[in-house]
C-alpha cells in the first residue's frame, strides 16, 4: 500500500516555552460523546504517537517533542482509538470493525493483524512483545481479546452483552484490569482466563485506569463521568473515592508518587499530595471542549488531547500549582483580601488569611455562577497566604472569587479586562 504522509509544522513563540499550557495545533473535530477516545503516548521526551478517532486511520508519530507530527495512513484500520508502543520500533493501534495493526519499524509500516471480531476496540495494552491484551465493544457488548504471540493470533476471551470496557492495564502476566459502563471494573489475576467484578462503589461510566508502583505499594486510580474520582492501595479490594466535583472526567496519568493530572471537560486538575487535593489548571480550551487523555512523560513534561482544536502540553507541570504561605503569623481571625492588580490582565493575585488549622476552599466563579477555577482545596494551617490566577484564556469581564472555611465565607468582586 502506498504510503502517505502528512506533515504538520509547527512554529512556536519563545513564550510558549515559560507558559503553562501551550498549543500544538493538530486540528481535529468535535464528535458525540459515545465516540472513543484519542490516545497519546510518549517514550522519551522527543518521541511520541497519537491516534484521533476522527483522523480516521492516520497514525501520528513525533520524534522532536511535539515540533513536528507526521501523520502516516498506512494502516486500513478506520477510525483508531487504541494506542500502545513497547519501545521505539513495536507498536499497535487498534479501532473500528475490531481492526488491529503492528509495526515493528516506528511505525513507518504497519500490518494488519486478524482479530477474529467485528467489534469497536477501545483501548489495547501489552507488557512485552508477545502478551497483550485488547477491549472493546459492538453496540452494548463487551469484548476482551488476548494474545500470546505479538498479534499473530488473537483469542476472543470475552464476548458478552454487558457493560462496554473502554480502557485495559495489564501489570504483568497475571494481572489485568479493566474498566467500562455502569461503574464496571474487572480483575483477573490469571491473564485473563476468569473475572472478578470489584467494586467500584459508583454507577458512572469508568474511561480510564492507572496503577504505579512506589516502593513497597501498587497505587491504582480509575477516573469516569460524574466526576469519578476512585484510588485504591490493595490492589482494587477497596476503590476509595477521591471525587471532588462533577466533571466528566476522560483520562489520568502520574508523573511522580505525589504529581497527577486528570482530564475533563475542558479542564485538566493537577494534584502535588498523591491525590488528596486537587487544583484546576488554567489551558488554552473552553469549557465546553472535552479534554479525552492525558498522558505524563515526567511531572513536569505532560500532553493532553482535546476532542477539538489542538493537542496541548506543558514544560513545567502546567506552572505553579496551590498556594504560597507568605507569614507564619497567627493572624486574629479569617479574612480575604481584595485581589491585586484590580482590574488585572491576565494574572491577578489574591491573599487571605487562616486563623487555625481548617479545610479551606478558594474559588473562581463567573457573574453567572459557572465555576471557572478552583485555587485552594485542602487543609491549611494558621497562617497569610497568597494565590495567582492566570486568566489568560478567559474572557474580558466581571468574576468573583470565595472563601470557604468551616462557616466562613466571603466573596469579592475582580474584573479581567483585555
Amino acid at each position: 500500500m502506498k504510503t502517505l504522509l502528512i506533515y504538520i509544522v509547527i512554529s512556536f513563540l519563545s513564550q510558549f516555552l515559560l507558559a503553562q499550557w501551550a498549543v500544538d495545533n493538530l486540528q481535529t473535530t468535535q464528535t458525540d460523546d459515545q465516540e472513543p477516545v484519542p490516545r497519546i503516548q510518549f517514550l522519551n521526551l522527543n518521541t511520541g504517537w497519537l491516534v484521533h478517532p476522527s483522523k480516521k486511520d492516520t497514525i501520528f508519530k513525533t520524534t522532536d517533542g511535539g515540533l513536528h507530527w507526521i501523520g502516516n495512513r498506512t494502516v486500513d484500520t478506520n477510525k483508531l482509538s487504541g494506542l500502545f508502543f513497547l519501545n521505539n520500533n513495536t507498536g499497535w493501534v487498534a479501532g473500528y470493525h475490531g481492526k488491529i495493526s503492528k509495526t515493528t519499524d516506528g511505525g513507518v509500516s504497519w500490518i494488519l493483524q486478524n482479530s477474529g471480531i467485528q467489534s469497536w476496540l477501545n483501548c489495547v495494552h501489552f507488557i512485552d512483545a508477545n502478551l497483550g491484551i485488547a477491549v472493546g465493544s459492538k453496540d452494548s457488548n463487551r469484548v476482551i481479546l488476548k494474545t500470546t504471540n505479538g498479534g499473530t493470533n488473537w483469542q476472543i476471551l470475552v464476548r458478552n452483552n454487558q457493560a462496554r470496557l473502554y480502557s485495559v492495564l495489564m501489570l504483568n502476566s497475571n494481572t489485568v484490569y479493566c474498566v467500562g459502563d455502569s461503574g464496571v471494573v474487572l480483575y483477573s489475576s490469571n491473564g485473563g482466563t476468569s473475572w472478578v467484578n470489584q467494586n467500584s462503589g459508583t454507577t458512572s461510566t469508568l474511561r480510564d485506569v492507572i496503577f504505579k508502583n512506589y516502593g513497597p505499594n501498587t497505587i491504582g486510580w480509575i477516573v469516569g463521568k460524574n466526576g469519578a474520582l476512585l484510588t485504591t492501595i490493595n490492589g482494587g479490594t477497596n476503590w476509595i473515592s477521591r471525587s471532588f466535583n462533577s466533571v466528566n472526567f476522560y483520562g489520568i496519568d502520574f508523573g511522580s508518587i505525589d504529581t497527577g493530572y486528570v482530564c475533563g471537560r475542558g479542564r485538566i486538575y493537577k494534584t502535588i499530595n498523591s491525590g488528596l487535593n486537587w487544583f484546576q489548571q488554567s489551558t488554552p480550551v473552553q469549557d465546553t471542549v472535552n479534554i479525552k487523555d492525558i498522558f505524563c512523560i515526567n511531572s513536569q513534561n505532560v500532553w493532553a488531547v482535546p476532542w477539538s482544536g489542538q493537542l496541548i502540553y506543558t514544560t513545567n507541570g502546567g506552572g505553579p500549582v496551590g498556594i504560597q504561605p507568605i507569614s507564619n503569623e497567627v493572624p486574629s481571625g479569617f479574612s480575604l483580601a481584595q485581589n491585586y492588580p484590580n482590574p488585572f490582565n491576565p494574572n491577578t493575585k489574591i491573599q487571605f488569611s487562616i486563623s487555625k488549622s481548617v479545610f479551606a476552599m478558594l474559588t473562581i466563579y463567573d457573574i453567572t455562577g459557572r465555576v471557572m477555577a478552583i485555587l485552594v482545596n485542602e487543609d491549611l494551617k494558621p497562617g497569610i497566604y497568597e494565590v495567582e490566577w492566570d486568566a489568560s484564556h478567559r474572557a474580558s469581564d466581571v468574576y468573583y472569587y470565595k472563601l470557604e472555611a468551616e462557616t466562613y465565607s466571603e466573596t469579592k468582586r475582580m474584573v479581567l479586562l483585555k
